[in-house]
């Protein structure tokens, strides 16, 4: 089972170079991966909160900012922006998120690779 690699907008190919935030996590023992254009999703919270919502798995908040998720099989690592460049193959990725931390940058890499076409193609940049 490869990495589920999500974006939203859906389409990225057509998009050109897309900036923005994504998150890392496991679902139910999958890995996963979020990606938002920042047009979409200004934080990483609401960018969960749209996948859970997508999943079917109910959130509940608590105040503007702090999610509740009842989901024993939902593990996030972290978050961070990204830069992608589908014409240079390539996504720079930077920085951490204020709610779950920094990504893990050894694993990244990995998960891309199992995410398949086109993510497996990609030239990664860490920083």
């Amino acid at each position: 089972m490869g990495t589920l690699i999500v974006t939203y907008p859906a389409e990225v190919d057509d998009q050109g170079r897309l900036e923005g935030k994504f998150v890392q996590l496991r679902l139910e023992g999958r890995d996963c991966l979020l990606f938002a254009a920042a047009t979409r999703h200004r934080y990483h919270n609401q960018i969960l909160a749209r996948f859970l919502s997508d999943q079917g798995i109910a959130i509940r908040w608590e105040g503007d900012t702090w999610q509740v998720v009842d989901q024993a099989g939902l593990s996030v690592t972290g978050g961070g922006r990204f830069q992608l460049d589908p014409d240079r193959r390539s996504l720079f990725v930077w920085d951490s998120s204020s709610a779950y931390g920094r990504f893990d940058a050894a694993r990244l890499a990995d998960q891309l690779r199992a995410g398949g076409t086109p993510w497996d193609r990609l030239e990664l940049t860490v920083r």
